[in-house]
C-alpha cells in the first residue's frame, strides 16, 4: 500500500476514535473532579507547547541570590499557593478542584521549561485551564521584576527546606476565622483564657 494512503487511513481512524469519544465525553459531561484520559492529556499537552511563542526564550535576568529568592517566595506564598500550594505540589483544596489539575511544579515537567516559558505563562495565564494571567496589565499588581523572581523560587522548589515551608505558612492569605483564631492563640499564650474551638463558638 502506498505511504498517502497509509497516511489517509491513519487520518480517518483518528477521526472516527475523536468522534466516538467526544460522544462519550458529552454523555458523561465534563466534570472537573475526573482526572483526564490520555487523549485529553496529549492534546492539552500540545495546547501548552502552543501556548508560549519562540520569542520568549530568554533568561531570567535575575541571579539567583537569596534575597530575589526571599522576595520570590513571599510572592508565591500570597499569590500562587492558594492552587499551587506552597511546596509547588498542587495538593490544595483549590488545586484539587482544578481541571487541568496543577501540575507539581518540582518535578522536570516544569523544572525542564525555559525561563522565558515560566515568565510568559505567569505573566499571560493559560487559556481553558486555571491559571489566570498575572502580569503587568492584569489588575492583580505584579511587576515584571515580580514575575521574574518568581521563576526564581521556582527553580528554588526541589531544594525548598522544612523552615522556609513553615514560614510560607506565615505568608499564606488568611480569612477573618484565621485571624481570629490566631488572635485568640496569641493570647493564650500571653497568659490569657483557653481558647474556645471555633465549633463551640458558632454553637448557640
Amino acid at each position: 500500500m502506498k505511504t498517502w494512503k497509509m497516511v489517509l487511513l491513519v487520518v480517518i481512524a483518528l477521526f472516527a476514535a475523536s468522534g466516538v469519544y467526544a460522544t462519550l465525553l458529552v454523555r458523561r459531561g465534563f466534570s472537573a473532579r475526573e482526572s483526564p484520559s490520555w487523549i485529553e492529556a496529549f492534546a492539552a499537552g500540545i495546547a501548552k507547547s502552543l501556548a508560549v511563542p519562540a520569542t520568549y526564550r530568554m533568561k531570567d535576568p535575575y541571579a539567583p541570590t537569596a534575597e530575589n529568592i526571599r522576595e520570590g517566595e513571599e510572592h508565591f506564598a500570597d499569590h500562587c499557593a492558594t492552587c499551587h500550594a506552597n511546596d509547588g505540589g498542587g495538593d490544595t483544596l483549590f488545586g484539587k478542584g482544578l481541571y487541568p489539575k496543577p501540575p507539581d511544579m518540582r518535578t522536570a515537567e516544569t523544572q525542564n521549561k525555559g525561563d522565558g516559558e515560566l515568565y510568559y505563562t505567569i505573566e499571560n495565564g493559560v487559556r481553558l485551564s486555571g491559571m489566570p494571567a498575572f502580569g503587568t496589565g492584569s489588575g492583580t499588581g505584579t511587576d515584571d521584576a515580580e514575575t521574574w523572581k518568581l521563576v526564581l523560587f521556582i527553580r528554588h522548589l526541589p531544594q525548598i527546606t522544612p523552615e522556609e515551608l513553615e514560614d510560607m505558612k506565615k505568608l499564606n492569605p488568611k480569612t477573618d476565622a484565621d485571624r481570629a483564631e490566631e488572635q485568640r492563640e496569641d493570647e493564650f499564650l500571653d497568659g490569657g483564657a483557653v481558647p474556645k474551638a471555633p465549633a463551640e463558638e458558632r454553637h448557640h
